[in-house]
């Protein structure tokens, strides 16, 4: 799997907007008169407060009557939750936790590998489990776990208590309970339980046209090729849509380098046969820079987008990959991309002491580009694959957490994104998507797509961009996410049907928009 595959952490950036043609555009009009701005603002604001009175106005009523009946799609379970339906796991600190040791769990994967342990074992005898206590230290959220076998492992979670607690905070709520699905999860204590996840990550080959660190996978480097038949990625998307919640997922294809892959471009298009529209490639990008041919046959196919393995916006910040003129790779193949219509993720691994000091670049690369780039992924690195076995010494120096990312992209950017305002957990997203669930009505063949994975794996922010000029603003500078989320509490529970939910929902945007 290679660096610029989603794995624990994912925090989205930039979102593709219109200057003008979009709401918020007051804050980035150009060419216009400070009078005209001014009355464009005032006009604004006072949108805004007749938005607010009428929705107050509304569910003075709205509350008090008794709530109506919730969807019940034929893609799900059962009814659409409502906020108060929803569970979550443990949350706050200090508190438990299950965990692994990271000894045991090599051990016992060498052991099936080699044939003296069945593959059973995994499931049915928990090997590796330990319980682990999270807990705050000097401003700081550590994990601390003893495995009788190989002694106490200690590790950092977050570098801002003050950081996670509101992250946790937020979290939206677990979505539906996973229903006919015994023939697909069957994981043991990693079973998929809420839910269906917001990718499915397929691993094309482990082969690479690239051997480099950090790698998730160890491409290249464990003595063999393993490259799955057609047959078998056909039967593992058959199984993808054979269970509820029947939601929209990403499918992710990776590696490896998956464009290496002979049944790449046969992947995609069955794929995209049994359903799904959002198609990507995890990718170091070398086959879609040499190759536009190759570009418009991944589009043609199906594909949505790539996620495009991404360290920084220069050469030196790419060398530690050890490829030469790498940086210009990437800018070769975002052009091509572009110019067939698939969309850009910029997937940056984050290491601390390597490029953790330039990750404010990419966030300006991304807005200069904002016609070719749709989103970025940074991701914290994580010790897996040709990592795995990195001394402590170098594990706890360059270890990096989500606080630490947030805190730097504050300091780089010269506070245009907040730390503590501008970061939300990615399973938040879902309070908009679970009111398009109402609005599409029981006869949808999917639900949205719904991430509601815990709240210390992932966050994302929002930004505005001037499409003219490359500047940029976080979302949440001016619109209140965290009452736009109990708002949409309310409109779910109190389940209006289509036009009121409609209605309330414009008038939920609106008033928490603050200009």
């Amino acid at each position: 799997m290679l660096p610029g595959t989603p794995f624990a952490f994912e925090a989205r950036v930039l979102s593709r907007t219109k200057e003008r043609r979009v709401l918020f555009s007051d804050n980035f009009r150009r060419g216009e008169s400070e009078k005209s701005r001014f009355s464009g603002v005032k006009a604004s604001r006072l949108v805004s407060s007749l938005s607010d009175v009428a929705w107050k106005a509304f569910q003075s009523v709205n509350t008090r009557l008794p709530e109506g009946e919730a969807v019940r799609p034929k893609w799900a379970p059962g009814p659409l939750l409502k906020s108060y339906e929803r569970t979550a796991p443990p949350l706050g600190f200090p508190r438990e936790t299950d965990s692994l040791c990271p000894r045991c769990v090599k051990e016992v994967r060498d052991a099936v590998i080699s044939g003296e342990t069945p593959l059973e074992t995994l499931m049915d005898a928990h090997p590796g489990e330990i319980k682990a206590e999270i807990y705050e230290e000097g401003g700081q959220v550590f994990m601390r776990k003893t495995c009788p076998v190989h002694g106490e492992f200690k590790d950092l979670m977050a570098t801002d208590a003050r950081f996670l607690e509101r992250i946790e905070s937020l979290f939206f709520g677990r979505d539906f309970r996973a229903a006919e699905d015994t023939h697909v999860h069957k994981h043991g204590t990693s079973n998929i339980k809420f839910g269906r996840g917001a990718v499915l990550t397929v691993d094309l080959t482990n082969r690479c046209n690239m051997m480099c660190n950090p790698c998730f996978m160890d491409a290249n480097q464990v003595g063999y090729v393993h490259e799955p038949t057609f047959e078998d990625t056909k039967a593992i998307l058959d199984r993808a849509v054979s269970f509820k919640p029947r939601r929209q997922i990403i499918i992710l294809f990776s590696g490896g380098e998956p464009t290496l892959s002979p049944y790449f471009l046969d992947a995609v298009a069955y794929a995209k046969r049994v359903g799904f529209y959002r198609i990507l490639a995890a990718t170091n990008g070398i086959r879609y820079a040499e190759d536009i041919e190759f570009c418009r046959q991944a589009k043609e196919a199906g594909q949505h987008g790539v996620y495009l393995q991404f360290d920084g916006v220069s050469e030196e910040k790419n060398k530690h990959r050890g490829v030469g003129n790498l940086f210009d790779v990437k800018l070769r193949a975002i052009e091509n991309l572009a110019s067939v219509g698939i969309k850009v993720t910029l997937v940056t691994t984050i290491v601390n002491t390597i490029n953790n000091d330039a990750i404010g670049q990419i966030v300006e690369f991304a807005a200069r580009n904002i016609d070719k780039v749709q989103t970025i992924a940074f991701q914290p690195v994580s010790f897996t694959g040709r990592d795995e076995d990195v001394p402590d010494a170098v594990r706890e120096r360059q270890r990096y957490t989500l606080a630490g990312m947030a805190g730097d992209l504050e300091t780089q950017l010269d506070g245009r994104m907040k730390s503590l305002r501008d970061w939300f957990p990615l399973s938040s997203y879902s309070a908009f998507t679970s009111v398009m669930d109402m609005l599409q009505g029981a006869d949808a063949p999917w639900g949205w797509s719904s991430c509601n994975c815990h709240p210390n794996c992932g966050i994302f922010t929002l930004a505005v961009v001037n499409r003219h000029t490359g500047e940029f603003k976080s979302l949440f500078e001016f619109f209140d996410y965290e009452q736009f989320m109990k708002d949409v509490g309310v409109i779910t529970d109190t389940a209006r049907g289509r036009k009121l939910t409609m209605a309330q929902l414009a008038m939920a945007i609106m008033r928490n928009f603050q200009p």
